[in-house]
């Protein structure tokens, strides 16, 4: 961007900048992308089921108990053979 003189921006970039149009979706899409996101919003309004009444399958266990568990044992492995080989390095230094 150029400046002149008397310290204000060049009028010949700011028109440039003025005369730049502003994308917008049609009206079309715009109802489309609203009913979506009524539908979205009244169906997270709905009731749902009591917690006593959902009963749990492996797919829950798996995702808090099992999926977690390997997660962890994961890193902890990555972290062992982390410090193993910094140890290795460090001593095949001295």
């Amino acid at each position: 961007m150029t400046i002149d003189r008397t310290g204000g921006q060049n009028d010949d970039i700011l028109a440039a900048v003025a005369g730049l149009r502003t994308p917008d979706v049609s009206q079309q899409r715009a109802r489309q992308l609203r009913r979506r996101c009524h539908a979205g919003l009244q169906a997270q309004a709905a009731p749902k089921p009591s917690a006593a009444l959902v009963t749990r399958t492996n797919g829950t266990v798996f995702r808090r108990l099992v999926g977690p568990a390997l997660g962890g044992a994961w890193c902890l492995a990555y972290l062992v053979e982390l410090v193993r080989r910094a140890a290795a390095l460090y001593l095949s230094t001295q």
